[in-house]
């Protein structure tokens, strides 16, 4: 029989593999400084490249929670390496950033208990827990915090059909990037105001961070969101095919590569 057309999800996660190593070269070592300087778009051109990598992971975490055939040990695996790779994260990035694997174990930990609820006619209690794990993947620091974890479940509450899927996969990423864009740049100003002042107070501080808001965060969080976006295109070309090679290297290379980078940034005294 011959192979099915399209890509197989093994061929998937090598290329979000590769994208992953981009962005985390361009986290430790910024090679883009002796052509940009830092205040400019063109600096983060390999962390641009490197949102690819992210939207490809969740969707084979959702497809995990979906295909597995042995869901307490899928759930145990992730938990595991989850763990490791958080401290090896925090660790590389300065308590910067946790790890993605983290990320997925509280979205499948979710989507278990909710089954399990659902089994024992408790339905109703899956908001709570599910809120509460939200909460628990801010408070941990996990990559892309609940955010992350909203994404690999919507992708999972999709169903079996791939427009959808990535339907609630491009909603997931244009809401990290431009909602929570403007957020993060807008509220560490706004908030203090806010509890002393009230609105009358915020308004005229956000209208002065206006000007540098349009000049770079815009356009760069515009730049980020489409970067995201693009891996829609080879995950468009999914066979649903796993294809062939070992499920553990993804989980060992996570870690694995963000210790040899971490490392060679420190000789290279740029951490």
């Amino acid at each position: 029989m011959p192979p099915a057309r399209g890509l197989t999800a093994t061929q998937l996660k090598y290329l979000a593999a590769v994208f992953m190593v981009i962005d985390h070269i361009g986290m430790l070592f910024t090679p883009m400084t002796p052509f940009f300087p830092a205040d400019s778009l063109g600096f983060y051109l390999f962390r641009y490249l490197g949102r690819l990598a992210f939207p490809i992971f969740a969707f084979f975490a959702a497809q995990g929670c979906h295909r597995t055939s042995n869901y307490p040990r899928y759930l145990l695996r992730l938990g595991l390496f989850g763990g490791g790779t958080h401290a090896v994260a925090l660790w590389a990035t300065g308590g910067g950033g946790g790890s993605v694997v983290a990320t997925f174990f509280l979205a499948a930990a979710a989507i278990g208990l909710c089954r399990e609820l659902k089994r024992r006619g408790r339905v109703w209690l899956g908001i709570p827990v599910t809120l509460a794990l939200l909460v628990l993947a801010q408070l941990l620091r996990v990559d892309y915090g609940w955010v992350g974890v909203l994404t690999v479940l919507a992708v999972y509450a999709a169903g079996d059909d791939l427009h959808r899927q990535l339907a609630a996969l491009a909603f997931c990423l244009l809401f990290y990037y431009l909602a929570g864009g403007c957020w993060a740049y807008f509220a560490p100003s706004a908030l203090p105001l806010l509890e002393t002042r009230g609105w009358w107070g915020v308004l005229p501080q956000l209208s002065t961070l206006l000007p540098a808001f349009r000049r770079f965060y815009l356009p760069y969080s515009l730049l980020m969101a489409g970067s995201a976006c693009l891996a829609l295109l080879p995950l468009s070309r999914y066979n649903g095919q796993r294809g062939t090679g070992s499920r553990w290297f993804f989980y060992w290379f996570y870690p694995g590569h963000l210790a040899v980078l971490y490392v060679l940034s420190m000789l290279a005294g740029c951490a």
